[in-house]
């Protein structure tokens, strides 16, 4: 039995065990998702999977859910709020990175003319950084909402449409054609317009029709980011682009948080083929090509700390975002191997080239998994080094927005003694409601929390994805106040040790009907325990105490 569900299951299998062992050993996931594909794929393993082209189809559907879960958790506002600065580093970096790339590359005779441009295209995608592995380690961190994750994700975007644009002139890069890039531009414009409209004009009434129907949402984005996608496609466009705009599209509807929570784990096991793939594609390594990967990988990273680093520091970035951002960058670019596959069709390039990209985008995958994952104490080991050779530093003011923009208040499905909490609130403190967060499946009532200052989120309540990118581990009060029996398919009990996990330090507030139902409450984690019956036999037996003495 041979064929595209062979092959699936075989990385599955396989990545299952490899990826345990990666896990006990505390090592980065995606080195083991490579080692997988090395191992079973044709050109160094033991060839249990030989058709690659099957495993690259599904792994392209992992990259294109992936752009679309960063569409849908972009905030164009946030974003707009740091235009100056992504325009400046998302133009400038890729530009003075290619020109880096074009003085050094011609230092090992590599060719940047006629029918040998190899040094012109190791320049231009040593420019582009790896999409799929920033987002994915930033979004396991919990960084993609701070101030140096929206200015990574805005950077990336912008390369991305550098991407799209080299696509475009590849076929004529040899001798450019300036009509092609233009017809690439007007496709992009005319794609993101017609997104935007037939999102905000009709896409937006059919999702307020299905808002009681949590899985048709779902079932609904998923369509649509197909539909873009193919018609990026149908345009000549990057599908990954499509899935972007569609994300974007929906972005600013209240259910994003709730179809991403649930298209992560589809997007996780997708994107899990996709670095399946890229290991099967890996050759047996000569001395040369070992050799001149590291020094792709030292060129890459040093070029991102030459370009991206001065870019938004002189725009007003800081040091701790500076460095942080450019250390995120610091890999190459999935869509460089795409590029450079291309090239050999064109005869621009060899197949060796090829080779040396995958090895090298490997090494920087492996040691971006660990620079990312540790970016922070990297910084901290950098800001002493400066100090020890005496550039002192002040604190800077971009520290205190380094948080995860959680709120440090939660309140999950908004009940009567939640709506009598925010009434008491208003009347007693009013300015409290701007740090409150309000998770629950009723538009209706969101609309109402929004309108009354607070930030109301469409989700899950019991779904711990939900949980996690509503940043609730980062309050530092969470209140439950919907009786298990209104609940469908979870309870008080499993909702607190969610809650718990994520928050260890928080207090939680449960609700219960029965003593021994608050006992359980306590045991999973709840720190006070709400009676609304007692509570109402409480203020009965005060009236009549009141009334008749």
């Amino acid at each position: 039995m041979h064929g595209l569900l062979y092959d699936i299951g075989i990385a599955v299998i396989a990545s299952t065990v490899i990826g345990f062992i990666t896990h006990k050993l505390k090592q980065p996931i995606i080195l083991g998702y490579l080692v997988t594909g090395a191992i079973i794929g044709p050109q160094i393993g033991l060839g249990l999977v030989t058709d690659a082209e099957s495993i690259e189809i599904i792994s392209e559907i992992g990259l294109i859910l992936l752009l679309f879960i960063i569409g849908l958790e972009m905030n164009p506002q946030k974003l707009l709020s740091s235009g100056r600065q992504l325009i400046v580093t998302g133009i400038g970096q890729f530009v003075l990175c290619v020109l880096l790339g074009v003085a050094f590359f011609s230092l090992f005779n590599y060719g940047f003319q006629g029918g040998n441009l190899e040094g012109l295209y190791l320049a231009l995608l040593c420019a582009l950084s790896s999409t799929a592995i920033v987002v994915k380690i930033l979004y396991d961190k919990f960084e993609s909402d701070t101030l140096h994750g929206r200015i990574t994700l805005g950077i990336l975007i912008i390369q991305d449409v550098w991407a799209i644009l080299l696509l475009a002139m590849q076929p004529n890069l040899a001798n450019p054609y300036l009509p092609a890039i233009v017809v690439a531009i007007i496709k992009t414009i005319v794609l993101v317009v017609a997104g935007l409209l037939f999102s905000r004009y009709v896409l937006k009434y059919i999702f307020e029709s299905i808002v009681n129907a949590p899985e048709m949402v779902v079932l609904m984005s998923i369509g649509w980011c197909s539909f873009v996608a193919f018609s990026a496609g149908y345009l000549g466009l990057s599908k990954e682009m499509g899935a972007l705009v569609a994300g974007i599209a929906i972005s600013s509807y209240p259910y994003s948080i709730h179809v991403t929570a649930k298209t992560l784990p589809l997007r996780d096991f997708f994107l899990t083929l996709f670095f399946i793939s890229l290991g099967m594609k890996m050759v047996v390594p000569t001395q040369d090509i070992i050799i001149m990967a590291s020094v792709l990988v030292g060129f890459i990273f040093l070029s991102r700390f030459a370009t991206v680093y001065p870019l938004l520091s002189v725009t007003g970035g800081g040091r701790r975002t500076s460095f942080i951002t450019s250390l995120n960058l610091a890999q190459i670019s999935e869509f460089s191997l795409v590029i450079a596959a291309l090239g050999i069709g064109y005869g621009h390039v060899r197949e060796e080239l090829v080779a040396l990209l995958i090895y090298a985008m490997a090494f920087s995958s492996i040691i971006s998994s660990y620079a990312i994952k540790y970016n922070h104490q990297v910084y901290t080991f950098y800001e002493r080094v400066i100090r020890g050779i005496g550039l002192r530093s002040a604190q800077e003011k971009d520290d205190a927005a380094e948080g995860h923009g959680g709120h440090p208040i939660v309140i999950l499905g908004f009940h009567r003694a939640a709506r009598a909490l925010v009434n008491r609130i208003k009347e007693h403190n009013p300015s409290m409601l701007q740090k409150v967060l309000v998770i629950d499946f009723n538009t209706e009532i969101l609309r109402e929390v929004n309108a009354e200052g607070m930030t109301g989120i469409f989700g899950d309540i019991s779904s711990y994805d939900t949980l996690q990118h509503t940043h609730v581990g980062s309050a530092s009060m969470i209140i439950s106040t919907l009786p298990d029996l209104l609940l469908k398919g979870t309870s008080n009990k499993q909702i607190v040790k969610l809650c718990r996990m994520l928050s260890p330090s928080a207090v939680i507030i449960a609700t219960a009907d029965t003593t021994a139902q608050a006992e359980e409450l306590r045991s999973a984690g709840a720190t006070e325990i709400i009676f609304p019956y007692e509570m109402v036999g409480e203020y009965i037996l005060h009236q009549i105490e009141k009334t008749c003495g």
